[in-house]
C-alpha cells in the first residue's frame, strides 16, 4: 500500500527539490580539463597571462630546450601547468635597491 504524506505547499516543495536533486546530481559528469596544449593555444594562454611571444620565438625556445615542450610525433604539445610555471620563472621581482642606488649616485653627484 502507498504511504500518504499530509504536508502543507513548502515542506512539498523542499520535498521534491531534494529528490529531483538526488537524481540530477547523481548523473552529473565530471568535467576534465585537458592539460595539454598546441602550439597556437600555447600562445594564446601565455599573452592571456601576460606574456606575450611571437611565434618564432617560442619556436626557437623550444629547439633550444629553453621551455618545456614534448613531441607527439611531428607536432610539439605543452602542459598548461608547465608552461605557467616556466613564465612564471622568467619573471623577476622588482628590485628597488638598484634604482636606489641609482638615485643617490645621481643626488651626490649634485652635490659636488
Amino acid at each position: 500500500m502507498t504511504n500518504i504524506i499530509v504536508a502543507e505547499e513548502d515542506k512539498l516543495r523542499s520535498i521534491v527539490q531534494e529528490e529531483v536533486s538526488k537524481l540530477f546530481s547523481a548523473k552529473q559528469e565530471v568535467k576534465v580539463e585537458i592539460d595539454t596544449l598546441t602550439l597556437t593555444k600555447t600562445l594564446a594562454l601565455l599573452s592571456e597571462y601576460g606574456y606575450p611571444m611571437s611565434k618564432a620565438k617560442l619556436y626557437k625556445l623550444t629547439a633550444s630546450g629553453n621551455i618545456p615542450c614534448r613531441k607527439f610525433g611531428q607536432k610539439l604539445v605543452f602542459s598548461r601547468k608547465d608552461i605557467l610555471s616556466w613564465a612564471e620563472s622568467q619573471t623577476k621581482p622588482k628590485d628597488n635597491s638598484a634604482e636606489i642606488t641609482l638615485t643617490l649616485a645621481r643626488s651626490a653627484r649634485r652635490k659636488r
